[in-house]
């Protein structure tokens, strides 16, 4: 009788743990905008904001399915606007607060500088 646990295998999806270097933006509110201004990134972003998101979802996620799901996440992880977790062999996806703090001290700069 062996004491050795199985090896569960890593479940399919875009493994946003991997700490591989960052292309860094010249124009990082440009690209939250421009990923915000996709119907399903803006769709995942709602859903995120209620509830985490375990991997895998081959239905989807919040009324999108598999591929359009995973497109979705594509993009927002370019824009850093997502995150993971390792949870046993899943992931669990999550909105990157910082960066939407970014983008709103970004607006909030905007609307305070056409006061003057």
């Amino acid at each position: 009788m062996s004491d050795e646990q199985p090896v569960q295998k890593a479940s399919k999806h875009i493994c946003l743990t991997n700490r591989h270097a960052l292309g860094i933006s010249d124009d990082p509110e440009h690209d939250m905008l421009v990923a915000l201004a996709d119907k399903d990134v803006l769709t995942l972003v709602r859903g995120l904001s209620n509830e985490e998101a375990r991997s895998p979802f081959p239905d989807g996620l919040f009324g999108l399915d598999g591929p359009r799901t995973n497109e979705a996440i594509r993009k927002m992880k370019e824009a850093g606007l997502i995150s993971s977790r390792r949870d046993g062999p899943d992931h669990v996806y999550f909105l990157n607060a910082g960066r939407y703090r970014d983008l709103a001290h970004f607006l909030l700069k905007l609307i305070h500088e056409d006061q003057h």
